[in-house]
């Protein structure tokens, strides 16, 4: 009997956390409503007194349920929270028009309409007496120790340009007389209306750096100067790291004398006129520990998630191939991090050795973006060389209007794991990224997928220069198809370097490192070559019966039709107008 009431509440749990997933898309912006207690947080279970959903509702979720859990004119009109704004006003849909299924007046500067708000006001007094804003405390028992030490490092007061996404890098000098343990860090937050994240790196170089210290200055997911490797993390939801008793990452006369803060700064609404002074708090000791740290990360960097989708799966693999080559011994697994934006429903890596699974690294089969968890190791996971690392994302994009793809702000995604370990000299080159089915060890080999990259890359190569030649002296870019230009074409999509995915990503790279480079020249190089993508296509179908063939859609909103063994790009409206022409 006790066992058969404790599956109950858990199925009961489950259908609460089903049932508040299914209902935000009966809202407007029911996916994206900000958590009043914490700036760039989203109240995911936003008719419940639980952020995260699930359990009492609160009073929007009470005025919900009365009107049958539907988004009525009724509900829309009502100002549920008693802020005196509308519930339609703070969801952004002031007129009350919505619908599910179509875009809401406005998705910025959206309100909670369970939530009375300012707060702090008179009007809202005694209307917010169930919403719980504390914050947990930086608990860490190494920080306590009498010989560890501290060092903060602030941005200096800097002024938040009116942009959703904007990059901010910082190096500056660490400890250097003596070698040292970094055992902990804890974040220091001035604006948390824009803080997104704080990317901590060590750099391997000291002194030769060409980039003034203790200035911030602009970049890109990379503070160059040598400043590399990951030594520290922060992102929403996180107060700080304490890092396992058995190592640290070294600092000082003999480790990282150096470092650098990428910081993330995040202004959807484009705010002017706002500073941020961040930065964090370092705890090293001089009483090392037996091994020092690092940070391996995995994951896939390409990402195309179509919008209104329930559920998108992407998949990155750090190989055998690639764990043997750049393993010189076992590691060990000390903590792991997943990590996504928004989008993300759900992420697992795994551990996979001689074909076979071994365990989960991390499982969040209810992804947070605003509750990270942080999977730590008391009996470190072993990984070898010749093992397989892969980790799984998904996505949910109903939310969405618009196609998010791979990036740098809130709203595009990522899939990453961050997986930290000792010993690190076991694992110098700590990236095991994928794009698509290349790897990042793939780029270290001559050939890829049977195509000599750094050759076609390069026109001095006679038969790189000899292959664009032909193409640019055959073919019209953006014209039409020319009679000569087709065998030209056909010939030259056999090169193992034209197809798949590396013709995408050489694509993506650009041809040619010597004459002629320029960027016109290139995208001229293939819009040449697409040229006769439509007459292929026909020419495929005619080869065989369209039933056996296969019509796709792409990332790029092109169509890819396969037959007779081949794939072509067609531009949706070409190859609608062709395939009906034909039936006449």
């Amino acid at each position: 009997m006790r066992y058969a009431i404790i599956l109950a509440c858990v199925i009961e749990l489950l259908e609460g956390i089903r049932g508040y997933q299914m209902f935000q898309g009966s809202i407007p912006n029911g996916e994206i409503v900000p958590n009043p207690c914490k700036a760039n947080y989203i109240w995911r279970g936003v008719g419940h007194k639980n952020a995260l959903g699930g359990g009492e509702r609160n009073p929007f979720g009470l005025a919900f349920y009365t009107s049958g859990k539907q988004w009525t004119k009724a509900l829309c009109q009502l100002d549920s929270d008693g802020d005196g704004k509308t519930n339609g006003e703070e969801l952004g849909d002031p007129n009350c028009v919505w619908s599910q299924g179509h875009s809401p007046l406005k998705s910025v500067g959206i309100t909670h309409p369970g939530v009375c708000e300012p707060m702090n006001s008179s009007q809202c007094a005694g209307k917010n007496d169930w919403v719980d804003c504390h914050v947990d405390e930086f608990k860490c028992d190494a920080i306590n120790n009498n010989e560890t030490r501290n060092l903060t490092v602030r941005f200096p007061a800097t002024l938040v340009p009116p942009k959703e996404t904007t990059y901010k890098c910082m190096i500056f000098d660490f400890p250097q007389d003596g070698d040292y343990h970094l055992v902990a860090t804890s974040v220091i937050l001035d604006n948390v209306n824009v803080m997104h994240h704080i990317v901590v790196y060590g750099c391997k170089e000291a002194g030769d750096s060409k980039i003034p210290l203790n200035q911030p200055y602009n970049c890109v997911m990379s503070p160059g100067g040598g400043c590399s490797d990951i030594i520290g993390l922060w992102g929403v939801g996180w107060n700080g790291e304490c890092h396992h008793a058995s190592s640290g990452f070294r600092i000082g006369v003999n480790g990282y004398k150096r470092a650098a803060f990428e910081i993330h700064w995040n202004n959807p609404a484009l705010i002017n006129g706002t500073t941020d002074s961040s930065g964090m708090t370092f705890y090293y000791t001089p009483k090392l520990r037996p091994y020092d740290a690092g940070v391996l990360m995995i994951g896939q960097t390409y990402l195309y998630i179509p919008p209104g989708e329930t559920a998108v799966t992407a998949i990155g693999t750090c190989p055998e191939e690639c764990t043997r080559k750049m393993m010189t011994n076992n590691i060990n697994l000390i903590a792991a991090l997943n990590h996504m934006h928004y989008l993300g429903t759900q992420q697992r890596i795994e551990l996979f050795r001689n074909g076979s699974k071994v365990q989960d690294i991390t499982f969040d089969e209810k992804y947070s973006y605003d509750s990270p968890v942080i999977y730590r190791y008391n009996n470190p996971i072993e990984v070898k060389p010749g093992d397989e690392l892969k980790t799984t994302c998904v996505f949910k994009s109903t939310s969405r209007y618009k196609t998010a793809t791979f990036g740098l702000d809130t709203l595009k995604e990522m899939c990453f794991g961050f997986l930290t370990y000792y010993p690190k000299n076991n694992l110098p080159y700590p990236r095991c990224n994928q794009w698509k089915s290349i790897s990042v060890c793939d780029w270290e080999k001559d050939v890829i997928q049977g195509c000599r990259h750094k050759d076609i890359s390069n026109m001095s190569i006679p038969e790189t220069l000899a292959i664009y030649r032909s193409v640019m002296d055959n073919c019209a870019p953006l014209g039409n198809c020319q009679k000569e230009c087709l065998a030209v074409v056909k010939e030259t999509r056999k090169h193992p370097c034209f197809q798949g995915d590396m013709d995408k990503r050489l694509r993506l790279n650009g041809v040619g490192t010597g004459e002629p480079n320029s960027k016109s020249m290139i995208l001229e190089f293939y819009a040449a070559l697409d040229s006769c993508n439509v007459e292929l296509a026909l020419e495929a179908a005619n080869a065989k019966d369209l039933q056996t063939n296969t019509v796709l859609q792409d990332g790029n909103g092109v169509f890819l039709f396969s037959g007779a063994g081949s794939v072509w790009q067609v531009q949706p409206l070409l190859l609608l107008v062709s395939l009906v022409w034909r039936r006449f």
